[in-house]
């Protein structure tokens, strides 16, 4: 009898501890997936939107059909990029080369689904960046965080609408990975000489057609980069997404808004890489150093000339950084913002001499 009162009382005690145990086991399941990155996406997602752009691209037509004034046929042709919400009052961020070639906006779309009325602010090509705004109410936004801490190895979020045009879907995707980089800078012949893809964060998430302009994101639900690049064989993605450091794209966003326009800064010189001047003339000026670049033309209200700088100079490094060629210059140059100090090493008479001003747009004081 005893023994069968003890079989009881067991049975009892696991079939109320099973339970229990169950429970608080589902529990930790729950509470591991709603982890630092599902917030951060719950935060940031609803201010990414969708951008559809629309070029209308003529048809090429013989001179001979021309001549008697044949229409010309365009055709339509359709893109997708992305962007984010970065500021209550509905400004929007986004690359330029996702409206570069754009007829029109067709339309700006929230992950809710709700279509945006949007106005063109302005943008700046060499930055690759441009500010939309949309008009009405108070909107959804993601706060900006701060390129400049970042880790590498932590985890980022790229959001946004890859391949869009096929999905029919405004609800952003998301791609996980780690900063791999900071500071990457991509080879002229990548950015076509004509962009500022320099002090690039280089992450292994997943960006493809569609994602461009969208935000990057740290585990707080913070911007840290626009995305804006891949390095790929194929087209798509290979593990090398670059994205624009939000610190930069920030302070181009901000004279966007204030002057419609990036105000162009100034340096107010010409120069010529040494390699290309002759061995002999170097020679004879009694240049010494092997890398920089040779001063040809200076404009005497430049801020340059004002802070020393002569043609004959040979300019080292601009701002701690190394140049080489004008190219070099003109990087940095665009990298910075009216008021901005500059500090260069300068090659002249076999002494190293250190000069500096304050960065001004053309023909300010």
């Amino acid at each position: 009898m005893r023994k069968n009162i003890l079989i009881i009382i067991i049975t009892l005690f696991f079939s109320l501890a099973f339970p229990v145990s169950l429970a608080i086991s589902q529990d930790s399941i729950s509470d591991s997936r709603r982890n630092a990155i599902v917030t951060a996406v719950e935060m940031a997602a609803p201010a990414v939107v969708t951008i559809n752009v629309v070029e209308y691209q003529a048809d090429d037509l013989d001179p001979f059909f021309e001549l008697f004034g044949f229409p010309i046929r365009r055709q339509q042709v359709s893109s997708i990029g992305s962007g984010f919400i970065f500021h209550q009052a509905g400004y929007i961020l986004t690359n330029y080369h996702v409206l570069e070639n754009a007829s029109k906006i067709t339309s700006v779309t929230l992950s809710s689904g709700e279509k945006l009325d949007v106005e063109f602010i302005g943008a700046d090509p060499r930055t690759d960046i441009a500010v939309l705004k949309a008009n009405g109410k108070t909107f959804p936004y993601i706060p900006l965080g701060d390129s400049d801490n970042l880790y590498i190895g932590e985890w980022v979020i790229a959001i946004g609408n890859p391949f869009g045009s096929l999905m029919k879907d405004p609800r952003p995707t998301v791609s996980v990975g780690v900063v791999s980089a900071v500071h990457r800078k991509v080879s002229r012949n990548a950015s076509g000489d004509t962009r500022l893809y320099q002090d690039l964060i280089q992450t292994d998430a997943a960006i493809n057609p569609g994602n461009s302009g969208g935000p990057l994101v740290n585990s707080k639900g913070e911007v840290i980069g626009i995305n804006t690049m891949i390095f790929s064989k194929t087209g798509g993605y290979q593990g090398l997404s670059f994205a624009i450091p939000i610190n930069r794209a920030r302070r181009v966003a901000e004279e966007l808004i204030k002057f419609g326009k990036r105000r162009d800064p100034w340096f107010g010189f010409k120069a010529e890489s040494l390699d290309s001047i002759d061995s002999r003339l170097l020679r004879e000026l009694g240049i010494q150093v092997d890398k920089g670049v040779f001063v040809t033309r200076i404009l005497k209200e430049s801020p340059a000339y004002q802070a020393g700088l002569r043609p004959g100079d040979v300019i080292i490094e601009i701002n701690k950084q190394p140049v080489e060629d004008p190219l070099d210059v003109d990087f940095i140059n665009w990298d910075l913002f009216i008021g901005d100090p500059v500090e260069m090493k300068v090659f002249r008479e076999g002494k190293i001499l250190n000069m500096q001003f304050t960065v001004r747009e053309v023909g300010g004081k």
